[in-house]
């Protein structure tokens, strides 16, 4: 009998310590998005004209969804190019420096290094990527060349700057100092938070 009653204890706790929602499936928030897990290389410069998924508003807003799994340092190019030596670019490198810090900046990538660097804005970004969940967000970039980077459930930017010249026809996905898996060409994020289910612009 008292066995029993320890049983029924140890049964009970047990379900009532369980909360189904500490044990969500990440990994939903990639569903629909093109894959890329990189130890030692480069993505090839790809086309965002083939994306699924690229979205351009109304008001000329170009968005694009996208998620990166990594310990800190991946980084995000953007090119008018398929092939950029001697032409411009926009990097993104997320949580770099032990998963610290994010910048923004725009160089010239050529055969012996890079010129013109510029930093577009660089900010404290503690903790932001993990290496066992997808961290998900949008870029969005408008026709004046204003960014933003959104967090998937956020309302207010991760980041915001700005380059009048920047081009996103092509993106690159690189890993640095950890292995890292891009999510791309994601489906646009249902905004969870209104009953309307329009889609987040």
């Amino acid at each position: 009998m008292r066995n029993s009653i320890i049983i029924l204890l140890v049964k009970f706790s047990l379900t009532v310590g369980f909360n189904p929602g500490k044990f969500s499936n990440a990994f939903e928030a990639t569903h629909g998005c093109l894959q890329f897990s990189t130890q030692d290389e480069c993505l090839q410069y790809i086309p965002t004209n083939r994306f699924k998924h690229l979205h351009v508003t109304d008001a000329n807003v170009t968005i694009m969804r996208m998620g990166v799994m990594a310990n800190q340092g991946p980084h995000i190019r953007l090119s008018p190019v398929e092939f950029p030596t001697g032409v411009k670019i926009n990097e993104i490198v997320l949580s770099a420096w032990n998963n610290t810090a994010s910048e923004m900046r725009s160089y010239v990538p050529n055969t012996v290094g890079i010129s013109g660097y510029q930093l577009l804005k660089r900010i404290s970004s503690p903790g932001l990527l993990n290496q066992f969940y997808p961290t998900m967000f949008t870029i969005e970039i408008d026709h004046n060349g204003n960014v933003k980077l959104i967090k998937d459930g956020d309302r207010v930017p991760l980041v915001e700057f700005q380059d009048q010249k920047i081009s996103f026809e092509y993106v690159q996905f690189c890993k640095y100092m950890a292995p890292a898996t891009f999510f791309f060409d994601c489906p646009l994020e249902i905004d969870q938070r209104d009953c309307s289910g329009v889609v987040q612009n």
